[in-house]
């Protein structure tokens, strides 16, 4: 997938996560983990490079 870009978007409310993949929901699940508002941080594998563009973060 080199030189592509790509839509991701977390939907969290309490304890549903729900994740979207170019406009498609790949992800729907609880957790329990964290019950508290906190961080927001992103992650890559340390062999990849990765590129974030136009991060939004909205209290939902």
């Amino acid at each position: 997938m080199t030189g592509k870009w790509h839509e991701l978007r977390v939907d969290a409310r309490e304890d549903r996560i729900q994740v979207f993949w170019d406009g498609s929901q790949i992800i729907d699940t609880t957790d329990r983990t964290f019950t508290e508002p906190g961080k927001v941080g992103v992650w890559t594998k340390a062999d990849s490079v990765t590129y974030f563009d136009d991060l939004t973060l909205v209290p939902l």
